[in-house]
């Protein structure tokens, strides 16, 4: 029997044509930040956000080259890739932690303004072990013994739900785009009856070939730093001007967010 839930090859065009139609409301779903990371985590905390915005890929890819040309200025022409993670709390042993924190705390407040002109709104799914009756710890557990677990997949479900519920205010097609490897262009269908996106699709792409995407990771990780217990705790044990910034773009962004756990926005539309 054909697995409807597999991927398969999409061209690549094709995806950019439906995402450049007037008006069309794409949603630029982020990696999740916190599943990676729970061995030893007392308190675990979950949270994946979807950059909704009918800004077409074309204008995208323009700030995003602005932006890299801006950070090229400032003697940060050589590192790899983006990372909305990197600006905010580099890891040790990133790239972005040996960038100097000024130019990071500037190039942070580039990327906010970038996202705000793009991004009408910035649904967050967030979520606590509490809320999630143990999901979480017990998927730590599974990551500890380094098993598979059905927690993930059924984590999965509830976020394609609750973006679903969110689009049925919107009158015509989403399309839901993820990040893919650095070849794949891919759909898949997701759950048959969340019926409200793109042919009942999710759609991956190269993260570096859709700006949309790069400011959904950004966007995740200002969501991270400001609502999670760890990511509050990593900012302000770090260097004062990058938490400066990261105060600046939460006040920023506040206005803009839905919380797609609550059945009233905070934001948006």
């Amino acid at each position: 029997m054909h697995d409807s839930r597999a991927p398969q090859s999409i061209d690549p065009e094709v995806l950019r044509a439906a995402l450049a139609e007037p008006e069309r409301l794409a949603l630029y779903l982020s990696r999740g930040l916190g599943l990676g990371d729970l061995r030893g985590v007392q308190q675990p905390e979950f949270v994946r956000v979807a950059v909704l915005t009918t800004v077409s890929p074309p204008l995208l890819q323009v700030e995003r080259a602005g932006w890299l040309a801006t950070a090229a200025g400032l003697g940060a022409e050589s590192l790899p890739r983006f990372e909305g993670l990197g600006l905010v709390a580099p890891p040790a042993g990133s790239a972005w932690a040996k960038v100097a924190t000024e130019t990071r705390a500037a190039l942070l407040r580039l990327a906010v303004g970038s996202l705000l002109a793009a991004a009408p709104e910035v649904a967050v799914f967030h979520i606590t072990d509490e809320f999630g009756a143990g999901m979480l710890l017990r998927l730590q557990s599974g990551l500890t013994a380094g098993e598979s677990r059905l927690d993930t997949r059924l984590l999965e479900h509830v976020v394609f739900a609750a973006l679903t519920y969110r689009l049925l205010v919107h009158s015509g097609e989403a399309v839901v785009v993820t990040p893919g490897d650095e070849a794949t262009w891919s759909s898949r269908q997701v759950f048959p009856e969340h019926a409200a996106v793109w042919r009942r699709a999710l759609v991956s792409g190269p993260d570096e070939a859709l700006a949309g995407l790069v400011l959904a990771e950004l966007a995740e990780a200002l969501v991270w730093a400001t609502t999670t217990r760890r990511g509050r705790a990593t900012v302000a044990a770090g260097p004062p001007a990058i938490a400066t910034a990261v105060a600046e773009a939460e006040t920023q962004l506040r206005p803009r967010l839905t919380n797609l756990l609550r059945e009233r926005a905070s934001g948006g539309n």
